[in-house]
Order: structure tokens, then sequence, then C-alpha cells
């Protein structure tokens, strides 16, 4: 089953951890033509090889330890940081404890 996505006006809740965590779901919150914002939930040891986005992004760390590479530097993202990267800017991630991103993407869709 399909799930929706949030429509203007629509409450989300980002940090529902425990219910999130169990079920290691990551999901498309809001997907409109200029945005998405994704739950990502990713387990420890995940590691994500490095790779762009199409369009600007914040990456926000909601629980649990993350290394982001990008800019020729290692960032570690904990609970409550939030790193901002340009159009299509290389990143890699490491995921050092369970954890979850909220992750916005400002798209150029037409």
């Amino acid at each position: 089953m399909a799930l929706s996505h949030a429509k203007s006006g629509d409450l989300v809740n980002t940090i529902n951890a425990s219910a999130t965590l169990a079920g290691n779901t990551s999901a498309t919150l809001v997907r409109d033509d200029h945005i998405e914002i994704l739950r990502l939930v990713l387990g420890a040891g995940t590691h994500m090889q490095e790779h762009s986005a199409a369009g600007a992004m914040t990456l926000q760390c909601l629980s649990g330890e993350v290394d982001l590479s990008c800019h020729g530097k290692t960032h570690t993202l904990q609970p409550g940081d939030l790193i901002y990267l340009n159009d299509a800017e290389p990143h890699a991630l490491h995921c050092k404890q369970q954890a979850i991103l909220l992750v916005t993407l400002i798209l150029h869709r037409k």
C-alpha cells in the first residue's frame, strides 16, 4: 500500500522515534513540485557511498549519530544538528548509532 504524503496544512510528527526505529521505516513525508521531506532511518553501521541530490538540501539529525562527509570534511551529526548542502553537493554518510534524519530537498522540477 502506498503511503500518502502530507499536504499543505497537515501536521506531521517527525520524532515518533520508538515506532520508527522498531519498524526501521524511512518514508517520504512531503512531496510537492519543488520540495521533498524525508524521514531517513539508518541502522548502526550503515554506509551510503558518495552521491548527490538533484537540488539543495538540509539534513537534520533527530536521533542517533551519523558522520557526514562533504566539502572535504567529516561532520558528526547528533540530535539537534542541522547541515545545509548546496545544489548537487557530493556527500557520503556513515551511521555510527542507529539514527533518524530529516532530509529536506529543494528541487528544480517544472
